[in-house]
Order: C-alpha cells, then sequence, then structure tokens
C-alpha cells in the first residue's frame, strides 16, 4: 500500500508537467505547420509571377544585389547608389551569382518567402508574454501571414526582411522593458539597427523605445529607476545617433538626404493619415479594430503587468510615428500602406489583451463598431482603389481586382464594405459569450483578410504577366542571349518608363543608360545625357557611343547607320555596332504601332563624309476606317507650310523635297481623332523613305494617293 501510495503521488505531481509539455510541443508543431505553409504558398505564388512590376525599388534592389555578388560593392549601373537600407540586396546577393536571371529572380522569391513567413515566430513569442492564450497567439500568428501585404513575399523588396524584424524588435523591446537584462537589451538594439538596416524607416524604433521606457517610468512612478535599468542599450543607441549628427542628417541618410527638407503641409498630413488608416481598418480583417482600441487603452490605463503597459507604449508610438513617416515622405494623394502595415499584428494582439479580459466596456465596443461602419459607408475605397492612389497599398490591389470582378468600382467597395459591417454584427451578437465571441472574431478577421490577400494576389499576377506580354518577347533575357558585349540602353523622349525597368531586369549585358533629348530620367542614379552631333553621331560626355544600342522606339521612328540590326522587342530595337554609329532619320511622335500624336518632327542628317543632303522624303499617310478625312500640315524649312490631305479610309502618299547643307528637320501637326489605349492619335504614317537625288533643291512637294492600307502595311 505504501508503495502503490508513493506511487500515486509522483503520478500527480509530474501529470501537470506532462501535459504542459504536450500543450507546448502541440503548439511548437502548430506554429511550425503555420510557418511551413505560409513558405509553402509564398513560395508558388512567386515563382508563378511572371516579371517584376513594382519599378524602380524592384530594379534598385536587384541591382544592388547583383553588384554586390559581383563586385563587392552596391552600385546601381555602375556608380556609387548612396543606399543605405542594404540587408535585403546582402543577404540575396549570393542568389544573383546565378547566370540565369529567371532562376536567380526565383531563388531571391525563395528568400523573402521563407524571410516573411518566420514573422509568426516573434508574434506568437509576443502574445504568449503578455499571457495570451496559446489558441489566441496561434490565431494572431496566423493573422499575421494572411494579410494583403504578404505579396510583397513575391517581390524584390525590403518588406519581407523587414516586417520579421521590426515586430521581433517590438517584441525584444516588451522584454527589455519590462525585465532588463543584458540578454533582451542587446536583443533589442539588435534587431532595431537590422530592421532600420532593412528598411530605414525603422530609426523611429529607439525613439519608440525611449518613450516606452518614460511612459513606463511615469505609470509606474519610478521614472529614474525605470532610466537607469535602461543605461546600457540608450548608451548602445546614442552612438549611431552621434555619427549621424557628426555627418549631418543629409550625409547620413544619403539616398534619402532629401526627407531633412520636407515641407509639412498639416491639412495634406491629416488627410493623408486619414487615408492610410482607413486602409489599415480593412487590412486588419476589420472586426478586431474596436476590441483592439479598447485593449491598448486599458494597457495603459489599468495594465495586469508591466508587459502590457510596455507594449501598448511601443505599439502606439511606433503606429503614431510610421502614421507620420508615411504622411510626411510619401506622397500625400497616394494610400501609403506600405510604411504602415507592420502595426496590424499588433492592434490584433491588442484586441487579444482585451478579449482576455472577458469583453469588458461592451457598450463602448459596440459604439466604435458602428462608428467604422458609419465610416466605411461615408468613405468607400471604390475612389482610392479605381485611380493610381493604390501604387503602395496591395489591399487596395485586391479592391480593385474585385470591382474588376463585379463590374462596377461601386459594387466592389460595396461588398467589401458589407462583409466588414456583417462581421462586426456577428461579432457584437457573440460578444456576451466571449468564449465564444473571440474564436469567432478571429476567424472572421483571419478569413476578411485572408479574402483580402487572395485578390491582391490574383490582381498582382494577372498584372504582372500583363507587363511582361507588353515589354518583353518569350525570351525575357534576349539581349543577354544575343551576345553582343556591354548594351547602352538609348532612351528617347515619350519611351515607356516600366519598359525601360523591364529590359534593365533582365539583361545584365544593359550597363548603361542614355537620354535622347528630352529623354526623362527613369530614376535618380546615373544616366548619361545625349546631344546628337551634325553628322547624326550620339555624343554622351563629350564622346560617341560606339557599342551596342539598345533603342527605346515606343513613340519615335530611328534608323542609323554604322549599325546592323539583330533583334527586336515590344518597343524596343537591338543593333550591334559597325563601325560608328549615327542617327541617319529620327521621327519624333510615331508610336511603334505607326499611329502619329498630333504633333512631332522628322529629322534627317547627311550620310557619313558628306555635309549636304538632297532629295525627298516620301511618307504614307493613313485614315483607317471608321476615320472621316483629316489634313496634316508640314512646315518645311524657310517657314514654308504643305497641308496634306488624307480621305476617310484610304491612304495618300507625300513627297517632301529636302535640301540642306548639314541636318534636315520638318514638323508636322494634325488634329487628335481618337485614341489607342492611352495615346491620342491623329493618323497613321508608314516609315519614310529618303530618295537621294540633284533635284532635291528646286522640287515642289507632291501629294499622290496610295493603295488603301499602304501606311499600315509599310509600318
Amino acid at each position: 500500500m505504501a508503495v502503490a501510495a508513493r506511487s500515486t503521488t509522483r503520478l500527480r505531481l509530474t501529470t501537470p508537467v506532462s501535459i504542459a509539455v504536450r500543450g507546448n510541443l502541440a503548439a511548437a508543431r502548430l506554429l511550425a505547420g503555420l510557418v511551413g505553409l505560409s513558405f509553402a504558398v509564398r513560395l508558388v505564388v512567386g515563382w508563378l509571377r511572371a516579371t517584376p512590376v513594382y519599378f524602380g525599388d524592384e530594379y534598385l534592389y536587384s541591382s544592388l544585389g547583383r553588384s554586390i555578388a559581383e563586385h563587392g560593392h552596391p552600385l546601381v549601373r555602375g556608380h556609387a547608389a548612396g543606399f543605405p537600407a542594404l540587408l535585403q540586396p546582402l543577404v540575396t546577393a549570393p542568389a544573383w551569382l546565378v547566370a540565369d536571371v529567371g532562376v536567380a529572380y526565383h531563388v531571391v522569391q525563395l528568400l523573402s518567402a521563407l524571410a516573411i513567413s518566420l514573422t509568426a515566430l516573434p508574434v506568437y513569442w509576443l502574445s504568449r508574454r503578455l499571457g495570451l492564450g496559446t489558441g489566441v497567439a496561434l490565431a494572431v500568428a496566423a493573422l499575421s501571414l494572411v494579410l494583403p501585404d504578404l505579396v510583397y513575399a513575391s517581390w524584390i523588396v525590403a518588406e519581407p526582411f523587414a516586417y520579421p524584424l521590426a515586430l521581433a524588435a517590438v517584441a525584444a523591446a516588451v522584454a527589455a522593458i519590462s525585465r532588463p537584462t543584458r540578454r533582451s537589451q542587446l536583443a533589442f538594439v539588435a534587431l532595431a539597427v537590422l530592421a532600420a538596416f532593412a528598411r530605414i524607416q525603422f530609426v523611429v524604433l529607439p525613439a519608440c523605445f525611449v518613450g516606452a521606457v518614460l511612459v513606463v517610468g511615469l505609470r509606474e512612478h519610478r521614472l529614474r529607476q525605470a532610466v537607469r535599468e535602461q543605461l546600457f542599450p540608450l548608451a548602445l543607441l546614442a552612438i549611431p545617433v552621434a555619427v549621424a549628427l557628426a555627418l549631418g542628417p543629409s550625409r547620413a541618410l544619403a539616398f534619402y538626404g532629401g526627407v531633412v527638407h520636407v515641407h509639412v503641409d498639416p491639412v495634406a498630413l491629416a488627410t493623408s493619415s486619414a487615408r492610410n488608416l482607413l486602409v489599415l481598418l480593412y487590412a486588419s480583417g476589420f472586426v478586431l479594430v474596436p476590441g483592439a482600441i479598447i485593449g491598448f487603452g486599458l494597457a495603459v490605463a489599468r495594465p495586469r503587468s508591466r508587459a502590457e503597459l510596455a507594449f501598448a507604449a511601443m505599439a502606439t508610438l511606433l503606429t503614431a510615428l510610421l502614421l507620420l513617416e508615411a504622411g510626411l515622405f510619401g506622397a500625400f494623394e497616394q494610400a501609403q500602406e506600405r510604411y504602415v502595415f507592420y502595426v496590424l499584428p499588433l492592434a490584433a494582439i491588442g484586441f487579444g489583451l482585451y478579449a482576455s479580459r472577458s469583453w469588458p466596456h461592451r457598450l463602448p465596443n459596440a459604439l466604435l463598431a458602428t462608428g467604422l461602419v458609419t465610416l466605411t459607408a461615408v468613405v468607400p475605397l471604390a475612389g482610392y482603389a479605381a485611380a493610381d492612389e493604390k501604387a503602395h497599398s496591395p489591399l487596395l490591389y485586391g479592391v480593385f481586382r474585385i470591382e474588376q470582378w463585379l463590374g462596377s468600382p461601386g459594387n466592389g467597395s460595396l461588398v467589401v464594405a458589407l462583409a466588414g459591417t456583417l462581421g462586426a454584427l456577428v461579432v457584437a451578437a457573440c460578444s456576451f459569450r466571449p468564449r465564444v465571441a473571440t474564436p469567432v472574431a478571429l476567424a472572421l478577421a483571419i478569413a476578411f483578410s485572408g479574402a483580402l490577400g487572395a485578390s491582391t494576389i490574383v490582381f498582382d499576377q494577372g498584372n504582372s504577366r500583363s507587363v511582361r506580354h507588353a515589354f518583353l518577347p518569350d525570351d525575357p533575357s534576349w539581349v543577354d542571349h544575343a551576345q553582343v558585349g556591354d548594351v547602352t540602353l538609348l532612351r528617347n523622349i515619350a519611351g515607356v518608363r516600366g519598359g525601360a525597368f523591364q529590359q534593365l531586369f533582365w539583361n545584365r549585358s544593359v550597363k548603361r543608360l542614355a537620354l535622347m533629348p528630352g529623354a526623362p530620367e527613369i530614376d535618380s542614379f546615373n544616366a548619361d545625357r545625349v546631344r546628337v552631333a551634325d553628322d547624326g553621331s550620339l555624343l554622351a560626355g563629350g564622346k560617341s557611343l560606339t557599342g551596342a544600342l539598345l533603342v527605346d522606339e515606343h513613340a519615335v521612328t530611328s534608323r542609323f547607320t554604322g549599325v546592323r540590326k539583330v533583334e527586336s522587342a515590344p518597343g524596343y530595337t537591338l543593333y550591334r555596332p559597325e563601325g560608328t554609329p549615327r542617327l541617319s532619320l529620327f521621327f519624333l511622335a510615331r508610336y511603334d504601332n505607326g499611329w502619329l500624336a498630333d504633333r512631332g518632327t522628322i529629322n534627317l542628317w547627311p550620310k557619313p563624309g558628306s555635309k549636304r543632303i538632297e532629295g525627298s522624303l516620301v511618307l504614307d499617310l493613313e485614315s483607317p476606317a471608321p476615320l472621316k478625312a483629316t489634313t496634316v500640315d508640314f512646315q518645311l524649312p524657310g517657314k514654308r507650310v504643305v497641308h496634306v490631305r488624307v480621305p476617310a479610309g484610304g491612304s495618300t502618299s507625300v513627297r517632301l523635297p529636302v535640301c540642306s547643307n548639314g541636318p534636315w528637320v520638318t514638323g508636322f501637326r494634325s488634329k487628335i481623332r481618337g485614341f489607342v489605349g492611352q495615346r491620342a492619335v491623329s493618323v497613321k504614317a508608314g516609315v519614310p523613305r529618303f530618295v537621294a537625288g540633284s533635284a532635291g533643291c528646286a522640287a515642289e512637294p507632291k501629294q499622290t494617293p496610295a493603295p488603301p492600307g499602304a501606311a499600315g502595311a509599310t509600318a
């Protein structure tokens, strides 16, 4: 009996421990499963993405990674970038050692998918640290992995690495403030530095930490002791601040130095912040927001632990500062979800703090929910999602895709708002039974946010396929595979910026960017301005361009001497040099599909070795059915104007006399008569043909009918 009694006692003492161990193992397996599932899904989604489209960021990060891998230095087009946030390029640099650009692109996506999926770990750990149950902590971790913003896992940007680091830094800050140890303090400093090294916007993390220390010290009436406890991390954080002050803000921030000269417009800042908060409301899962607001308030007013108070202070300060950054440094007219989505898992944890108190203050909760529902009715998402304002908001991508499915911006926005409203009503109905309300609210938030995230992915996939089809041939690395050596991308006026980035990304041999007169820059990095000499040669920095040329012909038609055409792609032609490349003809405002804009010029240059050009320029014009007849006016040298009538549904040919000692130019004008895509067009034109002849100086302009469709055929 004594033996049996001892055995029973031992069993009773060990059983709770065994249950806890088994529970922890089960939670660890579920957490690992969430990370693994997210990684697998994000990897597949990324590998299905046809091409990068978020330029110039994706081009910038890929260029820096390639340069670090190849040269050991962060360069863009061979010049120092001065870019301070280099974590992503450093981590992904080994991927760019792969020769095939497509394979390297997928390896980068693999690293990004893994990094962003690891976000669940600090979110779960922080939730448990704050006393939330295992189920709630796992649900919050799951929510952090289904947000629309996780579409960034497929992109070549810093977010997949900054997202887990920023949240891990918040978790470490809570640990360092609640129970100060050298280990937790060092962890916060290291994670804060890494987060800022991933995205410079997280230089605010030390400020949030200092603010949270002050809040905790004041709230507990032990300010001096709280500050003394944190002297070690504060001293470490003071070092980079001192260095930045010694260098000066502009030099320390380098690429982002312009932010020190930002003009503050209070009205625009308030409007931008309100727009960003509206976007965050939907992206967070909607139904959790009222409880999260009350949860943060209770964590400050009646904290159950120092960790709760530290968390509420850190989360609130970080949200406020990220919103301020988004308003100051982003475009006021655009939603800047990209700056602020990092706080969404923190809001879900705030809801967990509220729910763990058994859903108190139900009336204020209901009033907040009613206010949010009213806000969605008064300020619909339709206007934002349908405009260019969605450029930096994955949520608005998803809403826009829903609007496309439903065929109406109003209907799409209404469906999203109704879904959020119904979810809020369900949660309100369950709130009197907290054990039911908490899992229901979390499940609805995950479903709502996950559905919008899926819609965002569908939009991104379709957009990337459309962009690849518009700008690239079947082989996107066609320039590299032509093996013509180092190539200069010659960008012309009215060229498509996205198309230039596509060529630069997929073709490593395109080493240099040169801008023809009037061509805008595509980014803030090195590009050479080109001047066309009287002999047609292209001068950059006083020297002729002599290598292979990739010529942008989206809105111009060019002809050269001293080159041989190798290949072409939508809007681009690749030339191999056979001597010194020189322009012989430049037709401005003739699009790559043969349509003309309402005005432009045609330039001719003499043959190499000659200073005189004489003959006739023959041009076929067409007014395709159902367009009516129109007139194209040519302004010849000497202010002589030639009026060319193009018949309705027909075509004509004009022969213009050319006589010049040096380059020759004529301008043309016509009425805009329609749009092809987003291009305003007038008539169609073939490629001009110069016919040399000694009678060019005495000839008169001639117009002759051309066979129907001649201009289109020539084009």
